[in-house]
């Protein structure tokens, strides 16, 4: 039978001739099999629910849920009749729609028999004053004609956080702590002149196209056991198995002005953005703009780190799952060692792993310098790898123009006569294991990833140097010599 609860979304318009066509064959089925439903107050035909707990991931507080539920049978061979209330009325955090109606108390609600009907529900915590998050509990109950009850319990984890809208910090020296976290809807800016610390642990939730714009200086330090978190609002599921956590695009990025020096990014997890990290093309090569050590730049809509015509050092981070480029380099002076650049991005994927270039729009910008040393650079395909990179620039010395290589890595290219690109491993079919197989856990279908170097990795043992990276991001000690490429050493605990 078809479920009762479905209704039609707009009204059609009056047509008389299929009103009377229609009105017809309602006469006629009706006169031929109209069904008398029994109802039936027997104490032993019961409810059935989808759910007997629906629990609500963690909520922010003062700001409502998306909308959750469940759905509620009638399995036996007569309808049932009921009455249905939620315990703590008007005063609940929880809000509930019955049968497409609101409300907290609702009576005479009918279950035909072997049908079934939807009840939604949403919260909507206070602030409690308290840095933990705390549960929020009531439950929907189900009273039957039989007398018997029956309910569905109801629990959310209601967070207070810091609230900034359209927030620009303009102090000397600004801190972030990892008390309670903050959520920012428009953008957040760091002026010109302005600092912002991030202590280890503090964690951002942008809203919908929010992003972070320093045109001071940011400093956050986090580490391998508490790193900082930068990323979506959304804590909810867009599918029962899928978070919204695990999905492109829900906010920004962080972007880096033309006027930026001396930034730091330590132990940060920056994932389901536009974007991850992305430098203004003005900025100047003479100075180091950024460090980014033992970061985690993650499934991103556009680039992963976008390095335009700027300077500074990767060390020990996993830049993976971008559906433009995951490490775009354009000019400039940069440095990577033991990265892991691996794009295995799910959906409209356009980009590649890694990609090298010297000119944008028929203007030149000097590369001196794009050393990848122990590295790891592949994909799906069989090529990783792109360059855009002219040997000569009018007015500037060959040293300064194209000065790129790659070394003691594990890369996916076509390009295997490059002499820049020697002295590395192959990532080839041929290997007992490439591409996705170098890796624990690659997408499977669940859209979850685990980059930790699978036993059989042709990254094993190819690195001629851990001098500068001597343990890996998750602080595993590296040998001295024949450490493992990419920012994991292997373990066997993985």
């Amino acid at each position: 039978m078809m479920n009762r609860t479905l209704k039609s979304l707009s009204a059609p318009r009056h047509n008389p001739v299929w009103l009377s066509v229609l009105a017809l064959i309602s006469f006629l089925s009706g006169a031929g099999c109209t069904r008398t439903e029994d109802f039936t107050d027997d104490s032993s035909c019961r409810l059935l629910f989808s759910t007997d707990t629906l629990s609500f991931d963690t909520v922010f507080a003062t700001v409502s849920s998306a909308t959750s539920g469940f759905v509620v049978y009638n399995r036996n061979d007569a309808g049932l009749r009921f009455s249905v209330t939620l315990a703590g009325g008007m005063e609940s955090a929880f809000r509930i729609n019955v049968d497409g109606q609101s409300g907290t108390t609702f009576r005479n609600v009918e279950i035909l028999s072997n049908d079934s009907l939807y009840c939604f529900v949403a919260v909507l915590t206070e602030e409690s004053g308290e840095d933990l998050p705390i549960l929020t509990e009531d439950s929907i109950m189900f009273l039957l004609e039989s007398g018997i009850r029956q309910t569905v319990h109801l629990e959310a984890y209601g967070q207070d956080v810091v609230k900034l809208r359209g927030c620009v910090l303009d102090d000397e020296e600004t801190v972030f702590t990892s008390a309670r976290p903050y959520l920012i809807y428009d953008s957040l800016v760091v002026d010109s002149g302005a600092l912002l610390k991030l202590q280890k642990g503090t964690r951002l939730h942008f809203h919908d196209r929010a992003f972070l714009r320093i045109n001071g200086r940011v400093e956050a330090d986090g580490t391998p056991d508490s790193m900082i978190l930068m990323c979506g609002d959304r804590l909810d599921r867009m599918l029962t198995n899928i978070p919204y956590d695990l999905v492109s695009g829900r906010w920004g990025g962080v972007l880096i002005g033309s006027g930026s020096t001396g930034n730091r990014f330590v132990g940060c997890d920056i994932h389901g953005g536009s974007w991850g990290i992305m430098t203004d093309t003005c900025n100047s090569a003479a100075e180091d703009i950024y460090l980014i050590d033992g970061c985690i730049i993650h499934n991103v809509s556009g680039d992963g780190l976008q390095l335009n015509n700027t300077s500074g050092h990767v060390r020990n981070s996993l830049i993976s799952n971008a559906a433009g480029n995951c490490v775009s380099l354009l000019g400039g002076s940069n440095e990577f060692r033991f990265c892991t650049i691996a794009n295995f991005y799910p959906w409209d994927l356009s980009g590649v792993a890694l990609y090298l270039a010297n000119v944008s729009d028929s203007l030149s910008f000097p590369m001196s310098r794009a050393e990848f040393v122990s590295c790891i650079v592949t994909g799906f395909g069989t090529d990783q790898i792109e360059l855009q990179v002219n040997d000569s620039i009018a007015g500037q010395g060959p040293d300064l123009v194209g000065n790129y290589r790659i070394s003691s890595s594990l890369i996916l290219t076509e390009d295997t006569l490059n002499a820049r690109l020697a002295g590395n491993v192959w990532d080839l079919e041929r290997n007992p294991v490439h591409g996705s197989g170098n890796f624990l856990h690659v997408a499977q279908g669940d859209f979850r990833y685990d980059y930790h170097l699978d036993s059989l990795s042709m990254a094993r043992g190819i690195s001629s140097s851990s001098a500068l990276c001597p343990t890996d991001i998750t602080g595993l000690q590296r040998p001295d010599t024949l450490a493992d490429a990419g920012c994991y050493q292997f373990s066997d605990a993985h």
